[in-house]
């Protein structure tokens, strides 16, 4: 199973100064990362019993729908459009035996062989699961989605892996592009390869377009990780230093968003605003959340670490929901009994929200 190494700086420059947020943006092992700046997680395992949520008001601001699965238990939404059809991925009811050992092995001892549940790309629509299949391989993921309901992801081939593009009723592999995010016209944000290497850049109907390397410091940019409906891109680049720098692409320019004083910054999502939210180090090196607005950026907090924003400006991270200064607690806003959440990944312009709690995908709907 074949990963993006062409993301490699990338990715060891977001683990020596970004590590808080490594199970925000994993991905399954045996698919590429989600975003440039990912780093691998572990696979799935069997979801554990939901726990409550701790205090919810007694009046719940969301409605909670469990997305279910594939047939396997587990299921993680990523990707959320304005119709509230969510992607992502999750175990069927099949497994494969792993030529690995598992459990208590020793040379000359029994060989307990590992067995593991296949997991594939969805798209849930109006309480439907949606299984997208594979590439001909076991694995696949779904990591951004449109209006139209198109979705770029990862998937296993009989051989290794590609990126693809499902359009409703077909996944196909696509040809010359690590895709990580598509917008409402069809324009895939990624990773493409020539002899050069690995570059950021936008692919529109088959054209591709290289986006520009950011002045210095940042000098080695894996891939345009998210794009919003007017083709502005971001991403994150590495400096000589393997410090990242969360870097906006438009106009055919790399502007890097800058710090809060420290050495480096991520770039997480953007809105059709041009907004940006993301993360940037301090002085004294604590992480911060920001939304980076016309050159202006507003500190989120500490451990803020931001991970989506729709076009009013609400970002969501982790169980938190920023909305007009103000910081709230998501669990302190759901139905009691609901499963506690553990993360938000996605929100959209109604302010529906994916977000994942004990193996299991959530969508919140406000009331």
């Amino acid at each position: 199973m074949v990963k993006r190494a062409a993301n490699a700086a990338l990715v060891l420059a977001a683990m020596v100064s970004m590590a808080v947020a490594v199970t925000m943006v994993a991905a399954p092992a045996g698919v590429a990362a989600a975003h440039p700046a990912g780093v691998a997680a572990a696979k799935p395992k069997p979801s554990p019993t939901p726990t409550p949520s701790p205090t919810p008001t007694s009046t719940a601001a969301y409605m909670v729908t469990n997305l279910g699965s594939l047939g396997g238990g587990y299921s993680k939404g990523l990707a959320l459009n304005n119709n509230g059809q969510v992607t992502g991925y999750s175990t069927t009811g099949k497994t494969i035996t792993l030529k690995s050992c598992c459990g208590g092995c020793y040379p000359g001892g029994p060989h307990n062989p590992c067995v593991e549940h296949l997991y594939h790309a969805f798209v849930w629509s109006n309480g439907t699961m949606t299984d997208l299949g594979t590439l001909g391989g076991n694995f696949s993921q779904g990591d951004s989605i449109n209006l139209s309901g198109q979705v770029v992801g990862s998937a296993d081939t009989a051989t290794g892996s590609s990126s693809f593009l499902w359009n409703g009723t077909k996944m196909t592999a696509l040809s010359g592009v690590g895709a990580y995010a598509i917008n409402d016209s069809g324009q895939i944000a990624g990773a493409c390869t020539d002899s050069t290497g690995s570059y950021p850049c936008v692919d529109s109907n088959g054209t591709f377009t290289r986006l520009p390397q950011p002045a210095n410091p940042a000098v080695t940019c894996g891939g345009a990780s998210a794009i919003n409906n007017n083709g502005q891109a971001i991403g994150t680049c590495g400096d000589t230093s393997s410090e990242p720098h969360a870097i906006l692409w438009q106009n055919g320019t790399a502007t890097d968003l800058g710090t809060f004083g420290g050495p480096s910054g991520v770039a997480a999502a953007i809105n059709n605003n041009g907004q940006v939210a993301g993360y940037a180090m301090t002085s004294t090196d604590a992480q911060h959340g920001f939304l980076w607005s016309n050159g202006t950026m507003t500190d989120l907090g500490n451990n803020f670490i931001s991970a989506a924003v729709n076009d009013n400006d609400v970002v969501v991270w982790s169980d938190l929901i920023y909305s007009g200064g103000t910081v709230q607690n998501l669990n302190n806003l759901i139905p009691a009994g609901s499963p506690q959440i553990d993360y938000a990944v996605a929100i959209n312009d109604k302010g529906q929200i994916v977000a994942n709690a004990g193996g299991h995908a959530l969508l919140l709907t406000p009331n």
